[in-house]
């Protein structure tokens, strides 16, 4: 994901907020509180840096359904759910603690939920008209700019310093979550190790049930087909003559 699309897609989830749970994002604006603060890693590792790699898992599977906008329907669900929690934080730093360490804890009721949730939402058209909206509002604020050379100067080298350290710690992030995305790709790959051996182990053992069901047959039809032995005179010899 580059500096751009990263931007233009924290605009779209704040919007979003906006439009689906307008007093949390009043909340959160006047704490000054933006998606960035906590949703860039998010979307950078697709919510591997800090939540279950059961629940990662399920969001992969989502987005080969549906695509990108499965990030957005996450987002929006997970912070609709918790609203009330958050809701009762009053500072900057609490609430970013919550949303970044409190909130990812999820349980499996919760997780279904989300799940849920994410397949009744449709956010596409939104979107689309969200990014445009968003480069609409950076070709006017360029253009009406009553800044200096010097002062716009000023302005985005400590933009980029800022964004060079956000970049930093989205990185060490990254590696983070792709330590874990390695670690439940290789879970995965025992569990289908695994399966296949039981399913060969099930083989074997139907193949056996089979061998010895034939065999019982076998042995039934042999002792119906043997014939039965005469029956032993029981009277005895009898008497002899004077």
């Amino acid at each position: 994901m580059n500096l751009l699309s990263e931007q233009i897609q924290m605009y779209q989830l704040s919007r979003l907020l906006h439009d689906y749970h307008r007093d949390l994002y009043n909340h959160l604006e006047e704490h000054e509180i933006g998606p960035s603060l906590y949703a860039a890693p998010w979307f950078l590792t697709v919510f591997a840096s800090q939540f279950p790699l059961g629940f990662v898992a399920r969001v992969f599977d989502m987005i080969f359904l549906q695509g990108s906008e499965v990030m957005f329907k996450v987002a929006l669900s997970l912070l609709g759910s918790h609203k009330p929690l958050i809701l009762q934080h009053e500072n900057l730093e609490t609430i970013v603690d919550f949303i970044k360490n409190t909130l990812p804890n999820l349980g499996l009721v919760q997780m279904e939920k989300t799940i849920s949730q994410v397949f009744e939402m449709d956010i596409s058209k939104q979107l689309q008209a969200y990014e445009v909206e968003y480069h609409v509002l950076q070709e006017e604020l360029i253009d009406s700019s009553p800044l200096s050379d010097n002062q716009r100067m000023d302005k985005l080298e400590k933009t980029n310093s800022s964004l060079r350290k956000q970049n930093l710690d989205l990185l060490e992030q990254l590696q983070v979550a792709n330590g874990r995305i390695q670690s439940l790709e290789a879970t995965v790959e025992k569990l289908l190790t695994s399966e296949s051996k039981l399913k060969q182990a099930a083989l074997a053992l139907e193949l056996e049930r089979s061998a010895l069901l034939q065999t019982v047959e076998e042995l039934r039809r042999q002792v119906t087909a043997e014939p039965r032995g005469l029956e032993p005179d029981l009277t005895g010899p009898g008497p002899a003559g004077d």
